[in-house]
């Protein structure tokens, strides 16, 4: 396969702070300095340090995208992935670094990115095609396609300043989709549109994605980023965390994610009830499991087979009408069950627990496992069992049957008509 975006050591600094007339001048004197002190001490060039005004948005990023490969971006708001995308499609340089790009690109980054306010729909589309380097008559050619694939028949001749800006991706999008783009760069600008044009636009997306263009998506959707992109990119702080096959980034990125909610949840349960306790009412001491599945002690091998689950808690406070409950989640935070029961024991001191499951029906992966504490009114502990437990696959049987949340017995039977 042939590369069609190569990007090697990209970096973006922006200014921070306002741009008033003292700083500029401050700026050009600062820099024209430090040229002439690099012209007679170059030995300190690598000494310099970035004005404390100067923030990195993107450090050292490097990838490559194949034809026919659809790249995932992942990360939190502000990690970098919108200056990116506007570096691969030369809205903006990059400080440092090259970005090589083979072929006709489209990108949907904002919402009017690419249109003029003033001119109707009709004009945006054979401006953009223009601007993608077709001809007239091949837009028209076209033309047909993109209104009909867009809703907007009856406002295409509306100035596009009258849209709304779900009319404005509507539009937009079909544009990028039907001018035979060669790399489709999308931003998470589908969010904007409703539930069933978004179903068109990724079912649109897999049609370019299967005639072997390459796409670039950007999205907080993980399930999105899982069922469009073979490879994916984890963004932090501008850097890559992490670049690999979508579905190990994604669990990871998960996990890490899922970890901060739980820990700030945990410390905010700590400050409401610090008034009233110095001493956090309960801790999680250990925790195990017992099956003829288990390789650790926090470890099982997928399959049918009865599991005990064993908890040691310190209760450091009584706790009047209290009920414990035990939970299980995936990565993404999804519970997958609950049980809960009163708790017995009203007095300080060490509490034994024990869940019994005949099984778990899960597929292979990592599984958070939580017990919560309440008084019959609220919540007053919630405690993480550490380490995560781990379901390995189990290689007696096809990798490929995992599919979905869950690892059910079912059989499906086909019979042929026999009339």
């Amino acid at each position: 396969m042939s590369v069609v975006i190569n990007a090697e050591n990209i970096s973006k600094r922006f200014f921070l702070g306002e741009r008033n007339q003292r700083a500029f001048f401050e700026d050009v004197a600062a820099k024209s300095a430090r040229g002439f002190r690099r012209l007679l001490r170059p030995r300190e060039r690598q000494k310099e340090k970035g004005s404390a005004r100067d923030f990195w948005a993107l450090r050292d990023v490097s990838f490559r995208i194949f034809q026919g490969q659809t790249l995932g971006i992942i990360g939190e708001n502000g990690a970098g992935k919108s200056t990116l995308l506007k570096v691969l499609s030369r809205i903006t340089q990059p400080t440092t670094g090259t970005v090589k790009v083979y072929g006709r690109l489209a990108s949907l980054l904002e919402v009017g990115t690419g249109f003029h306010p003033e001119f109707s729909g009709r004009d945006n589309v054979y401006l953009n095609g223009a601007m993608l380097g077709l001809s007239r008559k091949e837009v028209r050619n076209r033309f047909d396609q993109i209104i009909e694939f867009s809703g907007l028949e009856q406002f295409i001749d509306v100035p596009v300043k009258n849209y709304s800006s779900g009319m404005y991706v509507r539009l937009a999008f079909a544009v990028a989709a039907h001018l035979n783009p060669e790399i489709v760069i999308l931003d998470e600008v589908l969010a904007v549109g409703d539930a069933v044009f978004q179903k068109k636009c990724f079912d649109r997306m897999e049609e370019i994605i299967n005639e072997g263009h390459a796409a670039i998506l950007v999205s907080h959707g993980m399930g999105n980023v899982r069922r469009m992109s073979q490879v994916c990119m984890w963004l932090h702080h501008g850097r890559v965390q992490m670049f690999g096959p979508t579905h190990e980034v994604v669990s990871c990125y998960e996990k890490q994610t899922t970890h901060e909610v739980v820990t700030h949840y945990e410390k905010q349960t700590a400050q409401q009830h610090e008034p009233a306790h110095r001493e956090v009412p309960a801790s999680l001491s250990s925790w195990f499991l017992e099956s003829k599945l288990s390789t650790n002690l926090h470890t099982i091998v997928a399959g049918r087979a009865p599991i005990a689950v064993h908890f040691e808690i310190d209760l450091a406070v009584p706790i009047a009408n209290g009920r414990i409950s035990v939970s299980v989640a995936d990565v993404q935070g999804l519970i997958l069950f609950t049980q809960d029961g009163a708790l017995q024991q009203k007095k300080a001191g060490k509490l034994v627990m024990l869940l019994e499951l005949p099984w778990l029906p899960v597929k292979p992966g990592q599984y958070i496992v939580s017990c919560t504490i309440s008084d019959g009114s609220h919540p007053v502990a919630f405690l993480r069992a550490t380490p995560e437990l781990t379901v390995l696959e189990d290689k007696s049987i096809d990798s490929s049957g995992y599919r979905g949340l869950l690892n059910l017995p079912a059989r499906l039977s086909v019979e042929g008509d026999h009339s």
